[in-house]
């Protein structure tokens, strides 16, 4: 986040929050203290609180009514509960979707994915991250159902959060043919294929996750030990 801001309202507060956590300036496990983000933008702690709750209700952040707020730091065995719930949600979208998404939202997907590729070819690979989740998020919009959205709103923050939180390399955490493909396979009446591509995606990703996750420790050096 910015330096500090003169009283912003509470949907800028929870944007800007939500912005740094998705893109990794404020790390998974960081407590959000309501004092200091009181100071940084400029508002009282009821608004500051109702961001935070509502970021919680994201899946972003973890809310303790006598701790505080931290950002969500997803465990290896959330991270298989994630996958199972999106590659169910998500599947099922596909295959729904494929034939039937308006030009619109396909015309948003194409704008999402090339946004992607200039922002990991530029380096910021937090941006493209993000916009990973974006790309799930809008298809779930796509497909006219309010539960999916809001489900896939957390589902995909925590999935970025932990491909932060485990650092996982930008091409396996963020594969960008995956989504040429997918999008390609909406366009056609292929619900089975759209589907396909869609959970060998999302397994793949939360498999690159996993891998990183469930690696050993290195073994110190004897010589850093003496």
């Amino acid at each position: 986040m910015r330096g500090h801001q003169q009283d912003l309202p509470g949907d800028e507060i929870y944007q800007r929050i939500r912005e740094s956590v998705l893109r990794n300036r404020i790390g998974p496990g960081t407590k959000l203290a309501e004092v200091k983000l009181c100071e940084l933008f400029g508002a009282n702690r009821e608004v500051v609180r109702r961001a935070l709750i509502r970021l919680a209700s994201d899946g972003l952040v973890e809310y303790y009514p006598k701790r505080g707020a931290f950002v969500a730091s997803p465990t290896d065995q959330q991270v298989e509960h994630v996958r199972d719930a999106r590659i169910a949600i998500e599947g099922d979208l596909a295959a729904r979707l494929a034939g039937r998404i308006d030009e619109a939202a396909l015309a948003e997907l194409d704008r999402i994915t090339t946004e992607q590729i200039d922002h990991q070819r530029a380096g910021e690979l937090a941006a493209a991250v993000e916009l990973s989740g974006t790309f799930h998020v809008t298809l779930a919009e796509a497909g006219g159902n309010p539960f999916c959205v809001k489900y896939l709103v957390e589902l995909t923050a925590l999935t970025c959060l932990a491909i932060a939180k485990y650092a996982v390399p930008p091409n396996a955490g963020c594969p960008l043919d995956d989504h040429i493909t997918i999008t390609a396979a909406l366009r056609t009446e292929d619900g089975p294929r759209a589907a396909e591509l869609m959970r060998t995606h999302l397994g793949r990703v939360h498999k690159a996750i996993l891998d990183r996750a469930r690696r050993p420790a290195p073994s110190p050096e004897l010589s850093d030990l003496i």
